[in-house]
């Protein structure tokens, strides 16, 4: 991990510690700031709010797995969108220590649901463009946003359950079952349910 992501790891750390604790509404960014012993002019280098600290900065999807995407025709495309998002969700999880503490606070805080739902947006919007590529339609297509947009509700779906699942289930199963459920619903016939 480079200096740059360190110190954005400390401050998201600390916002969720005084977050968690207290309410977002609670904390301040001074305080946040002195308790990852940075200035605030430091925190306003690397986040222009309190809710955006809270939230861990996940690292874009592994090249690897985005070419994969692009490449593999061997498998329908809401297949490879599952596989691509089961890899950007253990991504994230192996890679931003505060990933599943994040988790905890988002469903208590309003300001950071808000946040987060930019933040799914442009997700979105990028799936859109990869839907695009891999299909061969134009990056606005009305198609590609549609199946982009699907696909971020089902890792929204998934990501609720994992946040109120008892079992212990792993987000990652949890995505590849949501994208599984809505390939056979819309596969399946009506005598098939």
């Amino acid at each position: 991990m480079n200096r740059r992501h360190e110190v954005r790891a400390r401050i998201t750390s600390a916002a969720l510690d005084l977050t968690l604790e207290r309410g977002l509404d609670a904390v301040t960014v001074d305080e946040i700031a002195a308790a990852a012993n940075l200035s605030r002019r430091t925190f306003f280098n690397y986040f222009p709010s309190k809710v955006a600290a809270c939230i861990p900065y996940v690292p874009p999807a592994e090249p690897e797995a985005v070419h994969l995407f692009l490449s593999d025709r061997s498998v329908p495309t809401m297949t490879a969108l599952a596989q691509l998002m089961w890899n950007q969700v253990s991504t994230a999880r192996r890679e931003a220590p505060d990933f599943d503490r994040f988790h905890d606070l988002w469903q208590h805080e309003p300001g950071i649901q808000t946040e987060m739902h930019s933040l799914f947006a442009r997700v979105e919007n990028r799936l859109a463009v990869l839907v695009s590529l891999r299909e061969g339609r134009s990056p606005t297509s009305f198609e590609s946003a549609t199946v982009a947009a699907a696909s971020i509700s089902i890792l929204r779906v998934a990501v609720e359950r994992w946040r109120t699942d008892s079992s212990g289930a792993l987000l990652e199963n949890l995505v590849r079952e949501s994208f599984d459920a809505v390939t056979n619903a819309v596969t399946s016939g009506p005598d098939d349910s």
